[in-house]
């Protein structure tokens, strides 16, 4: 009765604590920093390190989410690597007085169960995550790291049934498995049973108090264990790691793989058109613990090389800029063929091998009369102050109908931006902040000579969306003269215009159109029913034009 009474317990402490997880998450200054898993295989690889070739046929059994790559666990032992957890590891960075606990109702694994069978224990698996892979060495050699083991299980589950277990199984040329992720001098599986405050406790670390409590939620964690096992060339292994909930699905445990801890280089050859380049190269690191990222080494390139030395472990993004004088119209690139961080190739390190050469391609150069400007703004209302403006971000012009580049330019330090010489056509703008992504996209038509102004966006934490509702100088329309009457209104307004228009929008404050219609042929005056409408404020277009303020009032 007991036990029932403790686990149902459990269960609702668990429903408070998720209510408080995404509370606090918000604001607590984490140790670990998390982000999503963009290539396993690069991951996989520099955990392996000392061979970095060899590793194929990468993927995972559970749930996308349940995996992580993890930054900044020095003091836990284990710098930087791939976390498995059996919830979500992105919510491990609170209070060990916190709960990390989540039954996302997966399936368990058969090897656990296996296992379980195998030793008496016979225990149901939940939660499962497993990562698998090909590894065919290039040279013989054993390969090893390090990694810790991290339960909510502790401690007053350690020695029941709630044994939440690891396995890193090796199979060689399709034999059997087998696990080397044992308990130091035995064959036993790291578990909750197998090294706990009972159990082999010169392994285990409590951390209901101590300097990781703060900021690291499993209630004890393992000291950093090693796995290791000798490759030898000519053979095949598949390699499997996994862990699992035992007996039921809650009470999250999660296991950290480090990676191979290194000072590295990254090295290739720029060009533009294939002639060797100048111009300028920032390297980012993929994982940021800012709202925006900055880059952690900034190069001038000169006779098309370049050497970023002196980078940590770690995956990063490359970007070159050719010089605007010497190369007017080459866009700025990625490694290695990409105009947006979202479509290159992330390098990991220590184990990118290959040299990171960059060709861009140069534009034709725009010819056209009109051109496009707006200004980009951070939100910093978190902390406590005003937007303001953000200077370096790359403004792409992209062709709607093609996504190519048509145009770019990079924000001044006031924030404001302009792409000159643009021709007629279908275009939307991306801001590239990398890492930050967009929300919303600014899509819009350009007439002959079009100037188009206020293409604003703003850079917020749920990523860039845009500011307002862009609209053509005034220039453009100066001929045309038009008002709305009566202003304010409840549920009917006149436009009246001296010449006739194509369309007419109402359009809210946050740039959604609520409301369009097309006016009669040659029509001067048009009647819009805006009783729908909420009270609020509204913009209204005619074409193109710049837009007028409407106030909805309700009685």
């Amino acid at each position: 009765m007991f036990k029932k009474i403790t686990r149902a317990m459990k269960q609702l402490k668990t429903t408070l604590v998720i209510a408080l997880l995404l509370t606090y998450s918000n604001f607590s200054n984490s140790q670990l920093i998390y982000s999503g898993v963009s290539d396993l295989e690069v991951l996989i690889t520099n955990i392996f390190g000392v061979q970095c070739q060899g590793i194929s046929n990468v993927g995972i059994q559970g749930a996308q989410p349940q995996i992580a790559r993890f930054e900044n666990g020095s003091s836990l032992g284990v710098n930087s690597g791939l976390v498995l957890s059996t919830g979500f590891p992105n919510m491990s960075s609170v209070q060990s007085a916190n709960f990390s606990s989540y039954d996302l109702n997966m399936p368990g694994d058969y090897d656990i169960i296996q296992y379980g069978n195998l030793t008496g224990q016979g225990a149901s698996s939940h939660d499962a995550i497993a990562v698998h892979f090909d590894f065919t060495p290039i040279i013989t050699d054993t390969i090893r790291f390090n990694y810790i083991f991290a339960s909510e299980e502790y401690p007053e589950y350690s020695n029941t049934t709630y044994n939440d277990r690891f396995l890193f199984l090796v199979s060689e040329n399709g034999g059997v498995p087998v696990n080397i992720a044992n308990v130091p001098g035995t064959a036993i599986p790291v578990e909750i049973n197998s090294i706990n405050q009972l159990v082999n406790s010169q392994y285990y670390i409590d951390n209901l108090s101590g300097p990781n409590s703060v900021n690291f939620v499993f209630d004890a964690y393992t000291v950093p264990l090693q796995a290791k096992f000798f490759a030898q060339v000519g053979n095949t292994y598949h390699i499997k790691l996994v862990i699992s909930d035992v007996s039921d699905g809650i009470y999250d445990s999660a296991i950290f793989l480090d990676e191979q801890e290194a000072n590295n280089d990254i090295s290739g050859s720029l060009t533009v058109n294939g002639q060797p380049a100048e111009g300028v190269l920032e390297v980012f690191n993929f994982v940021q613990d800012t709202i925006v990222a900055i880059p952690v080494e900034t190069v001038n390139v000169t006779n098309g090389t370049y050497v970023a030395d002196s980078l940590p472990t770690g995956l990063y993004h490359v970007r070159f800029t050719p010089d605007p004088v010497l190369f007017p119209g080459a866009v700025p690139l990625y490694f290695a063929t990409s105009s947006t961080w979202t479509g290159a190739d992330a390098i990991g390190l220590p184990c990118f091998l290959n040299n990171a050469n960059i060709n861009s391609d140069t534009l034709d150069v725009l010819s056209g009369t009109g051109s496009v400007s707006g200004t980009i703004v951070v939100d910093t209302s978190y902390l406590k102050s005003l937007n303001v403006p953000f200077g370096g971000a790359l403004m792409l012009l992209k062709d709607a109908q093609t996504h190519e580049t048509r145009g770019f330019a990079y924000t001044a330090a006031d924030g404001t931006y302009t792409i000159d010489h643009v021709s007629d056509g279908s275009y939307y703008l991306l801001v590239d902040v990398p890492y930050v992504p967009h929300t919303d996209t600014m899509f819009f038509d350009l007439p002959v000579g079009g100037i188009l102004l206020g293409a604003d966006y703003a850079i917020v934490l749920n990523g860039i969306e845009t500011n307002g509702t862009p609209y053509l100088g005034l220039e453009e329309y100066k001929e045309i003269e038009w008002r709305i009457a009566p202003n304010p209104a409840d549920k009917v307004v006149e436009i009246t215009s001296d010449q006739a228009v194509k369309v007419i929008r109402i359009i809210s404050i946050d740039g959604a159109v609520v409301t369009e219609i097309n006016p009669a042929e040659g029509a001067l005056k048009t009647t819009l029913d805006i009783s729908q409408l909420k009270q609020g404020v509204y913009l209204v277009r005619m074409d193109q034009s710049a837009p007028k303020r409407l106030v909805v009032t309700k009685k």
